[in-house]
């Protein structure tokens, strides 16, 4: 079985953040190791990428840290196997009902279809423009309620590069793009990110032109997940200014996958998507 070439930097990374937050915080190897209840010679042997930390650890280290919620998601992204299931619990407290119900299927899903005319696909977006967009509309949320929702979308993400990966096709439009959210450097960060992102093999990324035909007209946003199993039938979502709200009959299903269809035709192509971002990135410079 070939090995992840990732696999030993992750870990090191891991024990060098884990080691850091340790002597920042001024909590002593037989401290942390108490709060494990393991000898201190794990601890060590943790931060020097020596052993393995498993998600039970890294919880209980974070806690005792004090890491914050999108730092934490981050130190999790470096455990070496796969994400803890049912990881949004911890954020119950500032997820709708309906939020749950839609990360929890996105967890399962196998591909996922996003449009956003008005702002960048959530899969897509950067840490400052999330934190932006949180500050503004008709939901807005206070500091620590921003911190946590940041972390959940960014916990989202990881679906692009965990294993097994999501298949992501997000579409959204140049008028998106003009929306200087942040000021210029947020913006810049976010439509280089965006241009990275689509180099992955499974995500496709495309922006609608301000010249696309009456078929891209379409002034609410959707998502429509779909699964592996073909017994688990597909789910759509739309957007409202009371949040997402779901639409499982067929009927909704085939309409959705029509309605993407058609603002995929009309949008430019992948690698054209990329060349506008990049020229925009290069303008808000």
């Amino acid at each position: 079985m070939s090995v992840d070439p990732q696999h030993t930097v992750k870990r090191k990374r891991l024990g060098q953040e884990l080691r850091r937050l340790r002597e920042e915080r001024g909590i002593t190897r037989n401290a942390a190791a108490a709060a494990m209840k393991c000898d201190a010679s794990k601890i060590s042997r943790m931060e020097l990428a020596r052993a393995y930390v498993t998600a039970h650890d890294l919880a209980v280290l974070c806690q005792l840290y004090d890491v914050p919620p999108q730092q934490r998601f981050e130190l999790e992204s470096l455990l070496v196997g796969k994400r803890p299931r049912h990881w949004w619990r911890a954020y119950a407290d500032v997820m709708s009902a309906g939020l749950t119900d839609f990360v929890a299927l996105e967890d399962d899903a196998e591909a996922e279809l996003e449009y956003h005319p008005m702002v960048v696909c959530g899969l897509l977006q950067t840490p400052a423009y999330i934190e932006t967009i949180m500050r503004t509309g008709f939901h807005t949320f206070d500091i620590d309620q921003i911190e946590s929702m940041t972390a959940v979308r960014m916990a989202r993400q990881r679906r692009l590069v965990d294993e097994p990966t999501l298949r992501f096709h997000g579409i959204t439009t140049e008028a998106a793009l003009n929306f200087e959210l942040g000021g210029p450097e947020v913006m810049r960060e976010q439509f280089l990110h965006m241009a990275e992102m689509a180099g992955l093999p499974n995500v496709t990324m495309q922006i609608v032109p301000f010249t696309a035909g009456r078929s891209a007209v379409q002034g609410a946003g959707f998502v429509v997940l779909k699964f592996a199993d073909p017994v688990d039938p597909s789910v759509a979502f739309m957007d409202s200014i009371s949040g997402i709200i779901p639409r499982d009959t067929q009927r909704d299903i085939r309409r959705c996958d029509r309605l993407f269809g058609q603002i995929q035709s009309a949008a430019l192509s992948p690698e054209d998507s990329v060349a506008l971002l990049l020229e925009r990135a290069e303008s808000a410079s």
